[in-house]
């Protein structure tokens, strides 16, 4: 059985071990940390769903057997082709949003779409209009629509935002991503609505931010970074003198001759100041890199950021944040896994486990299953791909 409509990274071991040990065990000391609730987990999960039947297996995540149904997942997918079959992979209808997570986040109104202010007023315009509404504002009222559900579901425990693209995007959208994240935190701050209709506030929460890095990043990108780590140097005297000890005198040499360290030292800072922004005290959890070769052999690097947020009146971990983001010490470099070591049998086994959960749902609901994950590595490596 070929698995070609599943993505090409799936099985990729490198992958799973950052799964296994840079955020599950952050996603579990939430979990036992929450009481008369579910679980609330964002995703970008694709077709696979590998990590959230990975929170399934765990116990972080609860599966209702009767319903068939995860409970507490949302998720964004922009292919339409494939949106019904991840649907009915978690369940709930309310679980997915159709569109990329950027579009929902940062949706403002048009002058007709100001009007329709919650879901009652939009089902009202739409039966009035028909087939009237022209198609900008029909798009608009269906991000609108998606966004105003989207709100009703913060805060999330866990919010895994792998966007396996650079986090910059080119002129005129640099900061279309960055702008998404500052929205969201400050969406995870207002209090949350359980099933009973009783509200909670959530004063905790973990964030896995994943990006893709390459000699591609806008030079826009750089240079706003560039920046960042000349503000902290003038602001911060303990930041200077790391700098200096570093030898991170000259940034356009740093930049030039160690792209990743650069990028894994400036990059956290934005996720940072968001925090400072808007209340949160935080906490690096893990700082995660490791590398791929495209279908071009160009290297790149898979970057992942996982830190921990708690609410407090002012900020107070800013400095320590983006000081220890300059240790080289405090990062973790996954190397490619043998899977003939007892460390890779013990990795495959474990996404085995997980596919066999995620396949079982699959096939409950007619879906294509996937293969299993030695094959799946195994004949890409006989297509070339260095996995």
């Amino acid at each position: 059985m070929s698995d070609s409509k599943f993505g090409k990274w799936w099985p990729c071991l490198k992958k799973h071990r950052k799964r296994l040990e840079a955020w599950l065990p952050h996603a579990q000391r939430l979990k036992s940390g929450i009481d008369g609730r579910d679980f609330r987990y964002f995703t970008f999960c694709a077709r696979e769903m590998i990590d959230i039947y990975l929170l399934v297996k765990e116990k972080v995540l609860t599966y209702d057997e009767v319903n068939r149904r995860v409970v507490g997942v949302t998720f964004c997918e922009c292919d339409e082709g494939i949106f019904p079959e991840m649907k009915e992979l978690v369940g709930p209808e309310e679980s997915g949003f159709l569109a990329f997570l950027e579009e929902i986040v940062l949706f403002e109104d048009l002058a007709a779409t100001v009007p329709l202010v919650d879901e009652t007023a939009i089902a009202r315009y739409l039966s009035r209009e028909g087939g009237k509404v022209k198609e900008d504002v029909r798009r608009a009222i269906e991000l609108k629509l998606m966004q105003i559900k989207f709100r009703k579901l913060f805060p999330f425990d866990f919010l895994n935002l792998d966007f396996c693209d650079g986090y910059y995007k080119e002129p005129p959208d640099v900061l279309k991503i960055h702008r998404a994240i500052d929205r969201i935190l400050e969406w995870q701050g207002r209090p949350g609505t359980l099933v009973s209709g009783a509200e909670f506030a959530l004063h905790r929460f973990t964030a896995s931010i994943t990006c893709r890095l390459d000699d591609k990043i806008p030079l826009d990108a750089v240079e706003r970074l560039k920046a960042i780590v000349d503000l902290n140097r003038d602001n911060h005297g303990e930041y200077g003198a790391d700098l200096s000890r570093l030898g991170h005198l000259n940034l356009g040499d740093w930049r030039s001759n160690n792209l990743l360290d650069f990028f894994m030292a400036s990059w956290p800072k934005e996720i940072a100041r968001l925090a400072y922004e808007k209340g949160w005290n935080l906490e690096l959890l893990d700082h995660v890199f490791y590398d791929r070769v495209d279908r071009n052999r160009e290297r790149y690097y898979m970057v992942c950021l996982v830190l921990g947020f708690e609410k407090t009146d002012k900020c107070t971990t800013y400095l320590q944040m983006v000081r220890s983001c300059l240790e080289k010490e405090r990062r973790k470099e996954i190397t490619k896994i043998d899977l003939d070591s007892n460390d890779g049998q013990r990795i495959l086994n474990d996404l085995r486990g997980v596919v066999k959960l995620r396949n079982e749902q699959a096939r409950y609901q007619e879906r294509e299953a996937l293969e299993d994950p030695l094959e799946a590595i195994l004949r890409r490596r006989e297509e070339g791909i260095q996995i």
